[in-house]
């Protein structure tokens, strides 16, 4: 978000001020200045490889038809994205990860469906070593590709075991894909879930979470696989723009695409939300001009 005062942009300006300059000339007239909200659509990914590092414990068993269900609805948006994905599954237990893959898009729905099943149990439930292990390994060159975006999906009913912080962790990411996008959806037990456990809360995969700006979600809701289509910014295009202000002078509201003004657009007053009536063209930028008071 830029703020600007009233004498500090140029055509922006001109625009928001047309055909209200003789505001200028009342004495008690309020002084304003100028807000522009933006946000740069997401660009058609090339290439994505997803892992998914699921806990494969005995207490897990009962989440596999979710997972399952979750990871096919996701493959369904990333299809209008790219159709060039891969899709990896291994266990928690960083000493056999026992890596599945790579299903990509001749792979059926039965073979997605049926991945999780066919992971060997393990009692060890260490997401972040098993990940650092796996993408160290050799076998992770039959599924990692350089140039792909990464998109990491870490599943458990438990607390993240290994002696890796979430912090050091996300370091590792940063550096091991700083070429390429990455982004982490952690699904695990919160506090207050619907489990109605009191132990065993997934407080590393929350923190890692937060590190990515966002929440972890609650393994244990009635049904959360919808979220995995939705939790990732790799695969989440919008069509409209909360404004940072919550006061606009909402007549004096322009919207822009990548510079060009545009008046498919409704400003919805409970929500401070424009919504655009067309979908953003991949890597467009939105620009929302609109001023406020400063008194």
């Amino acid at each position: 978000m830029k703020k600007y005062t009233k004498h500090a942009f140029g055509i922006l300006l001109i625009t928001l001020l047309h055909g209200c300059t003789q505001d200028f000339a009342v004495v008690d007239q309020k002084n304003t200045s100028v807000i522009v909200d933006s946000f740069v659509q997401a660009d058609m990914l090339q290439e994505l490889d997803v892992l998914i590092s699921l806990d494969t414990s005995g207490s897990m068993r009962d989440n596999y038809d979710d997972v399952a269900s979750g990871v096919e609805a996701l493959r369904g948006d990333i299809e209008s994205l790219t159709i060039d994905y891969r899709f990896g599954y291994i266990t928690m237990d960083p000493s056999s990860t026992s890596y599945l893959g790579p299903y990509d898009s001749s792979s059926t729905a039965i073979d997605m469906l049926m991945a999780p099943n066919l992971l060997p149990s393990t009692n060890l439930e260490e997401g972040f070593a098993a990940v650092y292990s796996f993408l160290s390994s050799e076998e992770a060159e039959d599924f990692r590709r350089s140039e792909a975006d990464f998109l990491l999906f870490l599943i458990s009913d438990e607390d993240e075991q290994s002696t890796i912080t979430a912090k050091i962790f996300n370091e590792w990411l940063n550096e091991e894909f700083q070429d390429v996008q990455h982004d982490i959806v952690a699904v695990t037990q919160l506090e207050g879930s619907e489990c109605g456990y009191t132990y065993d809360i997934g407080y590393k995969y929350q923190e890692l979470a937060t590190i990515y700006s966002k929440d972890a979600i609650d393994i244990c809701e009635e049904d959360w696989s919808a979220w995995l289509s939705s939790s990732s910014y790799l695969t989440e295009i919008k069509d409209y723009i909360q404004l940072s202000d919550p006061d606009p002078i909402i007549e004096s509201i322009v919207v822009y695409e990548d510079q060009i003004i545009t008046y498919e657009w409704e400003y919805f007053e409970e929500k401070n939300t424009v919504q655009l009536g067309f979908m953003p063209s991949y890597g467009s930028v939105i620009e929302v001009g609109y001023k406020v008071y400063t008194d």
